[in-house]
Formats: structure tokens, C-alpha cells, sequence
């Protein structure tokens, strides 16, 4: 079995787990693979996806801003052309 062909057979293997409603380990053992090999694939399937931290808005007049509101009440407003870089280093700080 080619790597390609292998990794097909596993992204669909983790499908079927998405579907399953069972978890990690029990799809693990009904499938004969360890855990850690079945988490391996599981991640590998995650990172193929790409990253859902952001997604492309649109459409804004450029007079409107960004408003982040802290837990503790600090606001901050940014101009609507502030990079998703910069606002996802100030919610993660």
C-alpha cells in the first residue's frame, strides 16, 4: 500500500469515527489499530483541514471598526484594516 493510499484509508477511518459517536478508544479497538496510532491519524486529519481560527469577512464599509471587549471590561477598538495577526495576538494574550 502506497502513503497516499494509506492515508486514505485512515482519513476515512477517522470519518467513520466522526460519525460514530463511539470514542477514540473504543473505535480504536473495534478497528485493531492502537489508540496513540489512531490519534496520530486523527491529528494528521485535523491539520489537512486547514485552520478554522479565522475566517475571510467582507463587505465592511472602511469607516467601521473592530471592538474587542476583555473579561475584566477593557474595550478596544481597532480599525476594520487591522490584520488577523494582530487581533489574534491581542485575544490570545
Amino acid at each position: 500500500m502506497t502513503k497516499q493510499e494509506k492515508k486514505a484509508v485512515m482519513f476515512g477511518m477517522v470519518e467513520q469515527w466522526q460519525e460514530s459517536g463511539m470514542s477514540q478508544a473504543a473505535f480504536a479497538q473495534s478497528q485493531n489499530i492502537t489508540l496513540v496510532k489512531f490519534r496520530y491519524w486523527i491529528q494528521k486529519h485535523r491539520h489537512s483541514q486547514g485552520s478554522a481560527d479565522f475566517i475571510q469577512l467582507g463587505g465592511f464599509p472602511s469607516s467601521c471598526g473592530i471592538s474587542i471587549r476583555y473579561p475584566n471590561g477593557v474595550e478596544l477598538t481597532l480599525p476594520a484594516q487591522t490584520p488577523a495577526s494582530a487581533i489574534k495576538s491581542l485575544i490570545n494574550y
